[in-house]
């Protein structure tokens, strides 16, 4: 635990300051929490995209609350915003996916051409952020996100 300081008072005063979480206490608390959701790392045999779409919205939303509470530095920042970003952007791309259904894997790829391509796009993303930040804070991240689906 870290502290801040907020405040110098003179000339008889002292300093006020407050305490912070540590950055790498941020980012081992946004891997336990992106280490539980399906959508990035588990390949199941099918998918829908009203699962999906409520699943990225969280995962955005959590990602913004750990923004919030943790004091990340700029290149921290930029990881954790551009995780936001894939998000938005893989909200849109499901905008164009026409099967309101289930959606299924066939011979290792996903039957819909449209979610193929999002979610291959989304998952790379997260998984660049992550090695990065692994790399960063010396912080493992215990779930492998798959390359091909």
């Amino acid at each position: 635990m870290g502290f801040r300081i907020t405040g110098i008072d003179t000339p008889i005063g002292g300093i006020s300051w407050e305490y912070t979480d540590s950055e790498k206490k941020g980012v081992q608390q946004l891997f336990d929490y992106l280490e539980t959701k399906r959508l990035l790392i588990n390949p199941i045999e099918m998918e829908k995209k009203d699962w999906c779409i409520l699943s990225a919205i969280e995962i955005k939303q959590k990602i913004n609350e750990i923004n919030i509470k943790f004091d990340f530095k700029n290149d921290t920042k930029l990881i954790t915003k551009a995780m936001i970003d894939a998000c938005n952007t893989f909200l849109d791309d499901l905008q164009n996916v026409k099967n309101s259904g289930i959606i299924y894997k066939s011979n290792g790829d996903w039957e819909d051409i449209v979610f193929s391509k999002a979610m291959k796009k989304f998952r790379k993303q997260f998984k660049d952020g992550i090695v990065c930040l692994s790399n960063n804070f010396g912080i493992t991240f215990n779930k492998s996100i798959p390359d091909g689906f």
